[in-house]
């Protein structure tokens, strides 16, 4: 039993308990007492078929933080299960919530930009939103804006959709242009176009030039 009274496996035991509230506190305390153990035993239940349990894992290796970055990338690669390459991304949120100010790798932005043309739908999604999050980021915004400007040419009107909805709320001279291109764009699907200008709207309503 550790020294606070908890043993490690004691909080596995809590991260599958009913109570959220518990599965929360078992979370946080694997990530401050036993990081490093923890780790190989929550990427094991990330591909647990129940949906509260492989969620929880997630929320417990973003508050483990950057160290569980790279496991998450390489599993992301490896897999061939949607759903499990979909939870690395919204890991990746995870860390990002537990830790704004510290910028990712290289090779996190990558994984996302590629995730945005998966075959999944579920996983596309995931990276258009996880985009998203992290442009709000000051650490982060340089490297996304320009996969969000990307997303919009897009021929899914869902990614398009998302990619400049999260662009409206942006403060960014590539912004304005990136959506005042695509609402005057004849060759682009009527329902684009509308996106596009609604999105413009929005940013006048913030008060962004």
């Amino acid at each position: 039993m550790d020294a606070s009274g908890y043993s490690i496996d004691s909080l596995f035991a809590d991260l599958l308990h009913p109570n959220p509230n518990i599965r929360f506190a078992a979370c946080s305390r694997l990530a401050e007492q036993f990081p490093e153990e923890a780790m190989p035993r929550l990427f094991k239940l990330m591909h647990d078929p129940d949906p509260g349990v492989y969620r929880t894992a997630v929320k417990a290796l973003g508050m483990i933080g950057h160290k569980s970055v790279p496991e998450l990338i390489q599993l992301f690669e490896s897999s061939d299960n949607g759903t499990i390459r979909a939870c690395c991304i919204k890991a990746i949120v995870q860390v990002s919530v537990s830790f704004p100010d510290e910028a990712f790798s290289a090779e996190t932005i990558t994984m996302l930009e590629e995730a945005l043309d998966d075959v999944s739908p579920v996983v596309a999604q995931s990276a258009l939103m996880t985009l998203g999050h992290l442009s709000k980021q000051a650490s982060e915004e340089s490297r996304v804006i320009p996969l969000l400007i990307k997303a919009c040419d897009n021929c899914n009107i869902a990614h398009v959709q998302g990619a400049t909805m999260s662009l409206a709320e942006l403060d960014s001279p590539l912004v304005n242009e990136c959506l005042q291109k695509l609402a005057q764009d004849d060759s682009k699907d009527k329902l684009i176009r509308e996106v596009a200008q609604a999105s413009l709207e929005r940013r006048q309503s913030l008060g962004f030039d």
